[in-house]
């Protein structure tokens, strides 16, 4: 029951400071991926001399790879637009995007007697977001929140909470500590307070990531734009070759690995299934820099560059691959640092 004196607080991110208008930049990415898998079920539908289960095995073969991509940046642009926490006196609820499909927002809510500790640095993706735990049938759960770091009410709230919860659920004392060093020790603030998330080098790469991605799809429809008899048809084959080839990348998340599968089998993959789904032999297909970039290189004393389709595929996804992996790696380390800090404090 809601409290007259003390209304319900509501709070969101900031499009602007917290980047969303970037992902409102690549939503059309994130459409056009979903529109992928029907405009080539379509395609085929209207090839002549291909089994009849061809075009619903290029559907599927498309379909979950290209939602998935998709999924990501309309989650992303979404989570800026309906992710709101609501705080009133005694629950705490959250409206997101639906996981399966985020156009749909979902709402979540837990009550403020179910938690028994709040981590204000919980590692979440490339950022840090608030976790309240509580027990559920035997177990800890984690309720998550996000941090709103434009929003100082917010935070402060937040940290409210935290001592409200800590003064309710003090940790056991040992016989060895008063009562009032118990109080300071509590009153002390995590050495994870001091680890900020993300670093520079995180946004780097992760910048990178995307726009390698952004640039595979888009080159590889520029270069089938030059393969007979060129139209729009063509450009979107061209464009679901280099969304398809580029999921390869993610076998980067096993660091060198990933890498060794992409250099023995990475143009097979691309040459055989080119030739299979899409009946282009990007052996044959042959492009090189645009002039413009050719001055820009000459500055450079770099020769202009001229490759096979097959190549720009294998050499993009190559270094795709190597991104991720940087990314999966720093990830692993940091989560590793903040669970040593965790436990430094435990024992200071």
């Amino acid at each position: 029951m809601k409290n007259p004196n003390h209304p319900a607080r509501s709070y969101k991110f900031n499009f602007i400071k917290d980047r969303f208008w970037m992902w409102a930049l690549c939503l059309p990415i994130g459409i056009i991926c979903w529109a992928i898998p029907f405009i080539i079920l379509f395609g085929l539908m209207n090839t002549k001399n291909s089994p009849q289960w061809f075009p619903y095995f290029g559907f599927i073969f498309l379909g979950i790879p290209s939602y998935l991509v998709g999924w990501i940046f309309v989650y992303s642009f979404m989570e800026g637009i309906l992710t709101k926490v609501t705080i009133a006196d005694n629950l705490i609820s959250i409206r997101l995007p639906w996981l399966i499909f985020p156009i749909i927002p979902v709402k979540k809510s837990i009550s403020l007697d179910q938690i028994q500790r709040v981590d204000l640095f919980a590692p979440y993706g490339s950022r840090t977001a608030v976790f309240l735990y509580y027990m559920k049938n035997g177990k800890e759960r984690r309720f998550y929140i996000p941090k709103f770091k434009y929003d100082p009410a917010y935070m402060d709230e937040i940290i409210a909470l935290q001592k409200r919860i800590e003064y309710k659920n003090p940790p056991p004392a040992e016989s060895h500590i008063t009562a009032i060093e118990a109080l300071k020790t509590r009153n002390q603030p995590p050495k994870a307070i001091h680890l900020k998330r993300p670093l520079l080098i995180d946004r780097l790469v992760y910048s990178l990531t995307i726009y390698t991605f952004i640039g595979i799809v888009f080159v590889s429809a520029w270069i089938s734009s030059t393969i007979p008899p060129g139209g729009i048809e063509v450009i979107l084959i061209g464009f679901s070759m280099g969304f398809a080839f580029s999921m390869l990348g993610f076998v980067g998340q096993f660091p060198v690995i990933g890498q060794a599968l992409i250099w023995f089998f990475g143009r097979w993959v691309i040459t055989t299934f080119s030739k299979v789904i899409f009946n282009v032999e990007t052996d044959t297909v042959l492009w090189s820099t645009p002039e413009s970039i050719n001055k820009i290189l000459a500055q450079f004393s770099i020769e202009p560059v001229h490759a096979s389709f097959t190549e720009f595929l294998f050499w993009s996804i190559l270094v795709f691959s190597i991104l991720i992996s940087l990314g999966s790696t720093m990830g692993w380390l940091r989560r590793w640092v903040i669970m040593h800090q965790k436990t430094d404090t435990l024992h200071a």
